[in-house]
């Protein structure tokens, strides 16, 4: 297959995260290709939940979506291993050391979800992969765009690894504006437990 070179493969970790990136690339010249491989979602009825609401945005633009197989035990093996709750809250005694060991568990998270999407772009042979998610202040934005250049690079590929986080506000507010469903925590079972640790601290 010959490498369609303004071709590019992206992963989607939810729809309002994925509005601003998403018309960023297209404005740009980009031609996306959308994978949905989330794995980490749980419990499942809120993985229907994210993957229906990003299907039906999608729909309203014409624009389809690859869906990834939803491997929950693939997960708890390369990610869930590493454990949890490491709730972030400033001024905690254990802040830095809950910290590294938040960073640990979203690496693996990061690196499993890329690993997919590398897969993706070379059966359609696309030569550059890009993720939504950095765009999400509460994620480690080097960890991701690190990750995604690593398996860009184990597949001769290259990553266009965008710092989204100046258009966050732009997605909430347009997320908001089309009654997107809009999560309360980043997907799996520790984040939850995170960030309910954390929002009961506050």
């Amino acid at each position: 297959m010959t490498p369609n070179k303004k071709s590019v493969a992206l992963h989607c970790c939810c729809a309002p995260c994925t509005i601003m990136p998403l018309e960023s690339l297209l404005h740009a010249g980009w031609q996306p290709s959308l994978l949905f491989y989330n794995p980490n979602i749980q419990p499942e009825t809120e993985y229907q939940r994210r993957l229906a609401t990003m299907s039906g945005y999608l729909a309203t633009i014409g624009l389809s979506l690859q869906v990834g197989p939803y491997d929950v035990e693939l997960w708890e093996e390369k990610v869930g291993v590493f454990g949890g709750p490491y709730p972030l809250i400033k001024g905690a005694e254990d802040y830095e050391v809950m910290k590294e060991a938040k960073k640990r568990r979203c690496r693996a998270c990061y690196d499993l979800r890329f690993g997919a999407l590398a897969d993706y772009a070379e059966t359609i042979g696309s030569r550059h992969l890009e993720a939504t998610i950095s765009i999400s202040p509460y994620q480690f934005t080097q960890e991701v765009l690190e990750a995604l250049g690593k398996n860009a690079t184990a597949r001769g590929l290259e990553s266009l690894g965008t710092d989204w986080r100046a258009q966050y506000q732009d997605s909430v507010n347009r997320s908001r504006s089309l009654a997107l469903y809009r999560q309360k925590y980043c997907g799996c079972r520790f984040s939850q437990e995170e960030a309910d640790l954390e929002r009961m601290k506050i």
